[in-house]
C-alpha cells in the first residue's frame, strides 16, 4: 500500500504558565515574535493544583491558552518544541538560567485531540524522533474536551474547556 501525502493541518496552540492573573504584555509579545499573529488568548486560570513550577518561578502562578494563526503539520511539533524551549530560556534571570519567567508549552489541536510535545518520556507517551514524545492530554468527543486518564491535574478539571471550544471552533471554520 503507497503511503499518501495528505497532511491535515493542526492548529498551534501554547499553554502558558506567568505570574499573576493578566496576560503580561512581553509574554504576549514574546509569543508573537516567535510563532506570529494570536488567533485567541484565553483566560488565565490559577496554577494552584501543583507546587512544581514554585521553586523556579515563584507563588501566584496562572496558566492560560492561546492560539496562534499560524498552522503547522503535526509532524512538525518538534521544531515548534525547540523553538519553545529556546524562548523560555530568553526569559531565565542572569544569576540562575534554570529559573524561567514563563513556561510555555507549544502543542497542536486537530479535530480530534489536544497534544503536547515533551522531551520527558512517559507510559502513555508515543515517541516522535529528535528526543520528542507526545502527550495526548484531552480527546474531543460529543461537542467537548475530555481528559485522558493521565492528564495532569490543571487538565484533568480543565478550566480551558471554554477557550479550547472556541479555538476548536475558528480553527475548523478557517480551513474549510
Amino acid at each position: 500500500m503507497k503511503a499518501s501525502n495528505f497532511c491535515e493541518p493542526a492548529q498551534l496552540i501554547a499553554f502558558v504558565l506567568q505570574k499573576g492573573p493578566e496576560w503580561d504584555p512581553a509574554v504576549l509579545e514574546m509569543l508573537q515574535n516567535t510563532w506570529g499573529p494570536i488567533r485567541h488568548k484565553g483566560k488565565l486560570f490559577a496554577f494552584d493544583q501543583t507546587e512544581y513550577y514554585t521553586p523556579e518561578m515563584g507563588s501566584g502562578l496562572y496558566r492560560g491558552v492561546v492560539s496562534f494563526e499560524k498552522c503547522i503539520p503535526p509532524e512538525t511539533i518538534a521544531l515548534e518544541k525547540a523553538r519553545s524551549n529556546a524562548l523560555e530560556l530568553t526569559t531565565a534571570t542572569s544569576e540562575n538560567p534554570d529559573h524561567r519567567h514563563v513556561n510555555v508549552d507549544i502543542g497542536y489541536m486537530d479535530l480530534d485531540k489536544v497534544v503536547l510535545p515533551s522531551y520527558k518520556r512517559g507510559p502513555f507517551k508515543l515517541y516522535a524522533g529528535e528526543g520528542v514524545w507526545l502527550d495526548m492530554l484531552l480527546t474531543y468527543a460529543k461537542g467537548v474536551f475530555h481528559p485522558t486518564a493521565w492528564a495532569f491535574e490543571d487538565f484533568k478539571r480543565n478550566p480551558y474547556q471554554h477557550d479550547l471550544q472556541l479555538i476548536r471552533e475558528r480553527w475548523r471554520k478557517s480551513v474549510k
